[in-house]
């Protein structure tokens, strides 16, 4: 790998990324949006040969992978960092209820739908888990972008997003059948007790440590560190870094540090590691997915069912714990349309063991990328359209 092409890549995806915001900013979408379609222009042009791989590395390449990794990582961390802890303690009935509906509904009507049209019992229940996980880092973007993170609404999407992920590792455990469905509940355990307990008990001596240095952005640094640490633990026992980065912030949320770093912090994320991110999204999307009948059929199921399914279950969860108004719940059930990293993480997944047929490979990838491309294209409007 020529290291030259891939300082390139970075930069140029780094200027058209923010010129595709600006164009997204004047029409009246949220900016996250430009560099998504940016993304898939970029991608495009390798995947239809316009430009060498090898000059434009977006495709299997493991730095600007690391890079987007970060990027989101980033991303969580702020969200965490900006949740109101008292607020997210309110919403946590509605957020527990809505992640357990927004799952409960799509795995069903997802297997019957699959089983219908003649997939196997266990790609049909892989299919189902697809649809269960929310896009946390588009949502908690478009929630940023439209200034509604710090509401109720904000609060209980970030938190149920976050139990989607880990209900969707139960459910694919149970589906693909490989690895400890104990031996992942215990680490979930233990990773809020060292997160979360623990976390919240030293957090306060951690950062007057690291003031007792005297060397310019120590207490960024140790932030920072925290937030890496925290996402390792995640990444290792999980193989999803950005749980560990959300609860770093969310701890540093109630310190005053963490509300006087967040604008640094901000900086970083917003100017360089996010954008990344999200163009990478983006690239991952083949236009010739549209191409195939069968891919498009099961595509149109991933749709209709997960999108009303999961609609339905957040919304039922906000108006039965929460008491919501109509507006709210519909609020909320907007929020968890968008799917991304998740849902291509669980694919890949239930390849990796062999769950889906070899014949039916190719089908399941292109569905889930077209249905993780409309889910991403049609969420900037409707939230725009329910939030104003």
């Amino acid at each position: 790998m020529d290291i030259s092409w891939v300082l390139f890549t970075v930069g140029v995806c780094l200027i058209f990324g923010k010129i595709g915001n600006e164009i997204m900013w004047r029409f009246g979408f949220p900016s996250v949006f430009g560099e998504i379609l940016i993304g898939i222009i970029f991608g495009n042009l390798l995947f239809f040969g316009i430009v060498d791989s090898s000059h434009l590395t977006l495709h299997e390449n493991d730095i600007f992978d690391f890079l987007s990794t970060v990027g989101i990582m980033f991303l969580l961390f702020i969200s965490g960092l900006e949740i109101d802890i008292h607020r997210l303690k309110k919403t946590e009935n509605i957020s527990i209820v809505a992640a357990v509906l927004g799952a409960v509904f799509p795995l069903i009507f997802g297997y019957i739908s699959l089983s219908y049209f003649g997939y196997t019992a266990k790609e049909s229940i892989v299919g189902g888990v697809i649809l269960t996980a929310t896009s946390i880092g588009i949502t908690a973007r478009l929630l940023m972008d439209l200034k509604v993170l710090k509401t109720d609404v904000g609060a209980a999407a970030i938190s149920a997003s976050i139990l989607d992920d880990f209900l969707g590792l139960i459910l694919l455990i149970l589906a693909v059948g490989s690895g400890s469905l104990l031996g992942l509940i215990s680490e979930i355990t233990v990773f809020f007790i060292i997160t979360g307990y623990f976390g919240w008990k030293l957090i306060k001596k951690y950062l007057i440590f690291a003031e007792k240095f005297h060397i310019e952005k120590t207490v960024l640094s140790f932030t920072i560190a925290l937030m890496f640490l925290f996402s390792f633990l995640s990444e290792s026992w999980f193989e999803v870094a950005i749980e560990g980065a959300f609860m770093a912030g969310l701890i540093l949320s109630k310190t005053s540090e963490g509300k006087t770093l967040a604008k640094e912090i901000k900086s970083i994320g917003n100017s360089f590691l996010i954008p990344l991110f999200f163009i990478y999204t983006g690239a991952r999307l083949n236009l010739t997915a549209f191409l195939n009948h069968e891919a498009l059929i099961l595509a149109t199921i991933f749709i209709i069912v997960g999108v009303f399914t999961k609609f339905v279950g957040w919304g039922l969860g906000a108006k039965i714990m929460g008491k919501w108004d109509l507006k709210k719940s519909i609020q909320l059930a907007s929020a968890s349309v968008p799917r991304a990293e998740i849902a291509l993480i669980n694919l890949m997944i239930a390849v990796s063991a062999g769950v889906i047929l070899e014949e039916n490979i190719s089908k399941f990838i292109a569905a889930t990328l077209i249905f993780v491309t409309f889910s991403i294209v049609i969420t900037p409007p409707l939230l725009k359209k329910v939030f104003e």
